[in-house]
């Protein structure tokens, strides 16, 4: 293991003395290099070169900053969730507009990602909801108690809907976006049912 990072790290120091001896010096100026080193690295042989790449005694040492890498973690977790969620609202019918408003996606992008998944996207007007999936969608809507129909709980919930009722996600958002937009505290079926 150390004989095998020793050769790794000499191997970064042969890269350096390529960039060196391409004239880009910023990137061993950023590693720490004096201009004395410099100006060794450049005059080394191909035969010094090759002991350097093949000695276990390593000239670069690495340490891990902990801050960094648990902050690159928990980033590397938040995008693996976003391209779930994307991925997942596209299977639903996500429409342009939707992936637009949630992810900030361009149409191309949409167009890309429903391309590659295979996902067919039907031509016309949206599929519009009847009374009955309206109520079913409220109800469900109202027990979650997601007061903003823009966060991602917001969509997660909208998406569960779509999933269980094997409805148009764009049609369950264009309902719930309605109920808020209008400030009514249900939809019309709602209302002659009570």
């Amino acid at each position: 293991m150390s004989n095998s990072l020793s050769q790794a790290t000499n191997g970064l120091l042969t890269q350096l003395v390529m960039e060196l001896k391409s004239g880009y010096i910023r990137r061993c100026e950023a590693l720490g290099l004096m201009p004395e080193e410099m100006q060794m690295l450049h005059g080394l042989t191909i035969e010094d070169l090759h002991y350097l790449m093949n000695s276990p005694v390593s000239v670069l040492t690495f340490r891990i900053h902990h801050e960094n890498l648990s902050l690159m973690l928990q980033q590397a977790r938040r995008e693996q969730r976003r391209l779930q969620r994307i991925d997942r609202a596209l299977a639903l019918n996500g429409s342009i507009e939707l992936m637009q408003h949630y992810f900030g996606l361009s149409t191309v992008e949409v167009a890309a990602r429903r391309r590659m998944a295979g996902i067919e996207v039907r031509k016309g007007r949206g599929v519009v909801l009847n009374d009955e999936d309206n109520a079913e969608i409220w109800r469900k809507w109202q027990k979650a108690s997601i007061d903003d129909p823009d966060s991602a709980d917001g969509l997660d919930v909208m998406m569960l809907c779509a999933e269980q009722m094997d409805l148009s996600l764009t049609a369950i958002w264009h309902a719930v976006h309605g109920w808020h937009s209008n400030k009514k505290p249900e939809p019309a079926a709602m209302r002659k049912m009570a």
